[in-house]
Order: structure tokens, then sequence, then C-alpha cells
């Protein structure tokens, strides 16, 4: 019998589908207050984990600034509703565009070194922002109170069921569709080649500071979305919800979920948001428990969880087709 192989674009578009009808499902089936924001909270931090998958794990540049990204998003629609008079909509364009442009002018001169000194920039970078946040009273307004009592999303006036999460699904869609035409596109070659070696993708033609620089403006484009949609989410927030916590969790969800594909995004933002609610009953063991599963993940599934569940999967049908 011949065998059916689907090529990874094939495979790409069937798991966009599969993800379509599991947001679907979600939507329609889980109705409790607690679960369905557990749910939007993974779909919103997903957003921001894709795009530092895209900047870490193929162009191999690493951030531990994302939380400034997303704290410009969030910042940046609260004052568009609230100041401006801004239709939600619009405003989280602006707090997806605004991102992408500092992301852009930040990331020239950052982006000229590299290893543990790229870390340390974006680390000074992240740590500017919540210090920002925290002291720019008349733009984000401070500790406290911070930015409160934004509207509740209602993109189909007079309709009940919440529309955020449908709002955040689509965007996730988006995102998703993006990245994975990205990644197979000629540019995405160009992020793998940088990744391995940037003096051997400069060699081949390809415009190494131009496209990390894109790509950088890209994962901050995602930060911002995400931000945006998290200020939706919480409709009152305040600094503290933007410090360099936020970045250690996006870069835990990239490493536990896959450096080497978008969809461990996917899985490592489920599992990170999940897990201090599953851990509530071991509060004096928490820390220990995210630094050994941290640990068992870099050990033994170096490609991520993510990336291991699919190759067990592949080896079980290849299994199947030769019997």
């Amino acid at each position: 019998m011949a065998r059916f192989m689907l090529t990874s674009q094939a495979r790409d578009a069937v798991g966009l589908l599969a993800l379509a009808v599991v947001l679907l499902v979600v939507d329609l089936t889980i109705t409790g207050h607690f679960h369905r924001n557990l749910a939007l909270q993974a779909i919103i931090f997903a957003i921001a984990a894709v795009g530092l998958t895209l900047l870490l794990g193929f162009a191999g540049q690493v951030s531990l600034g994302q939380n400034a990204f997303v704290a410009i998003g969030a910042y940046a629609l609260g004052n568009m509703v609230q100041k401006v008079g801004l239709h939600p909509l619009p405003a989280l364009a602006v707090s997806t565009l605004l991102p992408a442009i500092v992301g852009y002018a930040v990331s020239r001169p950052i982006l000229r070194l590299s290893g543990h000194y790229l870390a340390l920039a974006t680390l000074a970078l992240g740590a500017s922002a919540y210090i920002f946040a925290s002291q720019w009273t008349s733009v984000t307004g401070g500790l406290d109170p911070g930015i409160v009592d934004l509207p509740k999303l209602a993109l189909v006036p007079g309709l009940e069921r919440d529309q955020l999460f449908t709002l955040a699904a689509l965007c996730l869609l988006a995102v998703m569709g993006f990245s994975l035409l990205l990644v197979h596109s000629p540019v995405g070659r160009a992020l793998q080649a940088i990744c391995t070696s940037e003096t051997v993708a400069a060699g081949a033609g390809i415009r190494v500071d131009r496209t990390k620089a894109a790509i950088f403006a890209l994962a901050a484009a995602f930060a911002g979305l995400s931000g945006g949609l998290y200020a939706l989410f919480m409709r009152s927030f305040n600094a503290t919800s933007f410090s360099i916590l936020l970045s250690i969790e996006l870069l835990m969800m990239v490493i536990v979920g896959s450096l080497s594909t978008i969809w461990g995004a996917l899985v490592g933002a489920l599992l990170v948001v999940l897990l201090p609610h599953m851990l509530e009953h071991f509060e004096a063991a928490k820390l220990f428990i995210y630094g050994a599963i941290m640990t068992l993940v870099v050990m033994f599934m170096p490609n991520g969880l993510a990336s291991t569940l699919f190759a067990g999967v592949n080896r079980l049908l290849r299994g199947d087709r030769a019997r």
C-alpha cells in the first residue's frame, strides 16, 4: 500500500483547522467563569509566546524584555479607549503597531550585541519599561491606581455572551496562520540560516541586520497585541502586571513548549497558565517544582515538550503504516 505523507505545510494547515475547531468547542462548551478565564489567559499569552518563538527559536535572538512591549500594548489600548475615546478594535490595532515601531527602533542598536550581552541588554529594556510604567503616572497611572474601569468589550451591541474570547481566538488564529506562512517562506529559511550562523547567512546574501530587526519588531507587535487583549481582559491593571517576571514566564512558555515549532507556544502557554492553579496546594514547593520541570525538559526534551510529543505521534503513525 502506498504511504500517504502530508507535507509540513499541509500538516500545519490541518493543525490550524483543528485549532479553530478546538477554540470553537471551548467557546461553546466552557461556561464556567474560572475555567473560561484560564483558557482566555492561555490564548492571550500564547500570542506573545509565538512572537518570542520566532525571535528566539528561529532567529536565535534572546530577549528578556518582552514585558516592555506587552506593557506598551496594554497602556496604548487603555489610553486610546479612555482618553481618546477610540473603539477597542482600532485601539487594538494601535496597541499592535506602536510596540512594533518601538521594537524596530530599539532593535537596531540592541541586536548588534549577541549572547549574554544581548540577554542583558533586553533585560535592561524590560526593567526600564517597568520603571517607566511605575513612574509615568500621567500615562500609566503608576502603581496606584493604574488603568481602571475599561469598558467591557461589546463588538455586537446587545449580545450577552463573552465577545472577548471570540476576538482573542481570532487574533490567535491570525497570528498562528501568519507565523506558519512566514516559517515556510524564504524569510523563514533566512531566519534559520541566521540562527545557524550569521556569517554564513550574510555570505549567502541575506541582509542579516535588516532581517533581525524585522523579526524583533514582529515579536514586539505580537507582544503588544497580547498586551492590548490583556488590558481588555483585566479592564483594571497597574505596573505590577508588567514586571520582568512576565518576560521570564514567556521565555518559560517557549522553552517548555518548543524552540523548533510555532505550535510549542500553545503547549507552553497552556502549561504555564495552568501550573500555578494545579500547584495552589503546594505553595512552599512551587518554585522548586517550576525549576524541576524546566530542568527535566532541558535534559530529556531538548527540543521542547511539543516537539517531543509530535515526534512520538509521528513514530506511532509510521509504526502503524509499517505493519
